[in-house]
C-alpha cells in the first residue's frame, strides 16, 4: 500500500499536464513516476494500466487518465 498517491507519466502527455498542474495548485502531496525516464518505471506503470496518466491511490485503487480525459497509451 502506498502512503500518497503513486501518479505514472511521460513528457508531452496532455492529460499529465493538467494533473499535475491541478495538484500542484491545489497542494496534493503526490510522488511522480516518469515512465518514459525509465524503462523500469516503464513496465512498472504497465502492469498497472496502458494509459498515461496512470493513478495509483492509498487505498489500492488504480486510475488511468485524468478527470474522464484520455491521456497518453504506453501499452
Amino acid at each position: 500500500m502506498v502512503s500518497i498517491p503513486i501518479v505514472y507519466t511521460i513528457q508531452g502527455c496532455d492529460a499529465c499536464v493538467k494533473l499535475l498542474n491541478k495538484w500542484n495548485a491545489e497542494g496534493v502531496q503526490f510522488e511522480e513516476r516518469r515512465a518514459d525516464l525509465s524503462q523500469e518505471i516503464m513496465e512498472e506503470a504497465r502492469s498497472h494500466g496502458d494509459v498515461v496518466p496512470i493513478i495509483l491511490y492509498q487505498d489500492g485503487r488504480t486510475e488511468e487518465g485524468f478527470e474522464g480525459g484520455i491521456g497518453c497509451y504506453i501499452g
